[in-house]
Formats: structure tokens, C-alpha cells, sequence
């Protein structure tokens, strides 16, 4: 029988970051670090240095002017960058698979986790919002949970699907319904387990109940919710779930948002996820990720 516990259970199956994630995030937090360090952690995985260097001269992440080295692409872009870069790449593995309890395809829940990132980065600057650094990343990972409940609505998609209709409930509250828990919570659980900062765990428990995460984190949540709505409605990461969620209103409000405002980053984000779906093109079975996974 599924329960909450066993789900939980589950989120300790998913593989860890891998070490090089770890050591940059490290690395970011300490003010006495060098480019010289940040750069051997990343030249020491070949496979990951070419990969940094053709983000670093993507039209989303990139320069001006060719970078040739891994020293050069932090120097100009900065480490929070660089560590996004390697985030990217280091999830895509998890991502890019089919999820049939979604039914989301191998590049569904990819393309949405990349526009919601992207989106929530863009909508940041256009709202001229303040410690918002971490926007990218909960972004990126707030839809993470998905990756494990899957397996489970699989299974209950049925029961899910008839509350939805019938008592006219979000997906994720139906999730709640048969489940115990939603994809949200199990996003929080996941990224807390990976040891990520409290900001990117309360985006990812709280993005489709904004206005319940906390004033701490108000507004980080508010974004990741506004920007993963946004992306929803332009089509990424539709599946069984489809536009089955709640807009909160006050999260708008509060960001102080605008439909010319979100009209405008939306054309920036259909430049960016094209530029990096081109990137990170799902894997076909039998070849290697290109990233080594620890395991718990």
C-alpha cells in the first residue's frame, strides 16, 4: 500500500550530487577561495571542463568574446554562474527520462525545470528584486519531486485524475489526497537531503502554495511559483497534471508584477531554452551521462 512513508523512503534511493557539485558549493561559501581551486575542481573531469566551456560560450549563459579556459569562464561570468553551469549539468541525467505517471517524455520535465529556471532568473532582474541569487537554482530544481512520485501516481493516477474532475481540486492537492504528500514536499525533502540552501528547499516545498512558505522566504517562493505558472501556460512540462494547479494571485501582487512585465521575459526565455535544449539533448539508452553519481 503507498503511504507517505514509503515515498520518503524513496527520495533516499535517488542518487546524491555528485562530489564535484558539493566541493564548488563549498567552495562558493568560502570568501578565501581562489579561481585558480574553483578551476582544478572542474579540470579535473575533462568530460566537464568541455562541457562548462560550451556554456560559457552559449547565447544564454555566454560572453561576448570566445572563452577558452575554465579560469576565464569564472573570472568573467562568476562562480554562482559557473556553479549553476555544473548544476545543470549534473541533474540533466536525472531529468531527462520518461516519467509515465506524469506522462512526461524524456525532455518534458527537462525543458520545463530549464524555462522555470531561466524564467525565475529573468523575472528577478526585470522586477528588480533583491536576494533573490539562488532563483536559478530552485528554479531548476523545484519540480525534482516528480522524478520520485512518479512511480507512485503510476499507480494511483486514476483515483488522482477522478478527484481532480469531480471536486474540482489542483493536481497537487489531489496528489495529497491519495498519497499523503504532493511533489512539492518530496521536492523539499529531496534537496534538503542533498544539503542545499533553505531558500531552494522552501521554493521547491512551497511552489504551488506560495503564500503558506514563510516570510523568510516570501519572495523566492513567489517567484519560483509565478515563473513555473508562466511556463506551464507556454507549454513546457505539460503532462497528466496538464494546467491542473492554482495560480496565487498575491504571489503577483506581491512581486509587483505586470502582464507587459511577464510578456517580455517570456520572449528572453523562449530565446534561452532553445539556445540550451540545443545543449543538453536527452541521452540515448546505452551512452554515458557524463557524470558520475554517488550513491548513498
Amino acid at each position: 500500500m503507498t503511504d507517505k512513508k514509503n515515498i520518503l523512503a524513496k527520495v533516499k534511493n535517488v542518487p546524491s550530487l555528485p562530489s564535484v557539485v558539493i566541493k564548488l558549493r563549498q567552495y562558493l561559501n568560502d570568501p578565501d577561495v581562489s579561481f585558480d581551486q574553483l578551476a582544478k575542481v572542474i579540470e579535473y573531469d575533462p568530460g566537464l571542463t568541455a562541457n562548462v566551456l560550451q556554456l560559457a560560450n552559449s547565447a544564454y549563459f555566454g560572453w561576448s568574446r570566445t572563452i577558452k579556459t575554465v579560469k576565464e569562464a569564472i573570472t568573467r561570468l562568476g562562480t554562482n554562474r559557473i556553479f549553476q553551469m555544473v548544476l545543470c549539468m549534473s541533474v540533466a541525467p536525472l531529468v531527462r527520462k520518461p516519467i509515465r505517471g506524469y506522462d512526461l517524455d524524456s525532455t518534458d520535465l527537462w525543458e520545463h525545470s530549464i524555462a522555470t529556471a531561466i524564467c525565475a532568473e529573468q523575472l528577478a532582474q526585470a522586477l528588480a528584486l533583491r536576494d533573490v541569487e539562488e532563483a536559478f537554482t530552485a528554479g531548476l530544481l523545484h519540480d525534482m519531486g516528480k522524478i520520485v512520485l512518479g512511480t507512485f501516481i503510476e499507480v494511483d493516477d486514476e483515483p488522482i485524475k477522478e478527484i481532480v474532475e469531480k471536486d474540482h481540486l489542483s493536481f497537487n492537492e489531489a496528489e495529497m489526497m491519495v498519497l499523503g504528500i504532493d511533489h512539492a514536499e518530496v521536492a523539499g525533502e529531496l534537496l534538503r537531503a542533498w544539503n542545499l540552501p533553505d531558500e531552494v528547499v522552501a521554493a521547491a516545498r512551497w511552489h504551488h502554495a506560495p503564500s503558506r512558505c514563510g516570510e523568510e522566504h516570501q519572495v523566492i517562493c513567489d517567484l519560483i511559483h509565478v515563473a513555473d505558472v508562466l511556463c506551464l501556460n507556454m507549454g513546457w512540462g505539460l503532462g497528466v497534471d496538464g494546467l491542473q494547479y492554482r495560480y496565487d494571485e498575491r504571489s503577483g501582487s506581491r512581486l509587483g508584477m505586470k502582464s507587459q512585465t511577464a510578456e517580455a521575459v517570456m520572449s528572453r526565455v523562449m530565446l534561452g531554452v532553445d539556445d540550451l535544449r540545443t545543449l543538453f539533448q536527452p541521452k540515448r539508452e546505452g551512452e554515458p551521462n557524463g557524470v558520475q553519481y554517488s550513491h548513498r
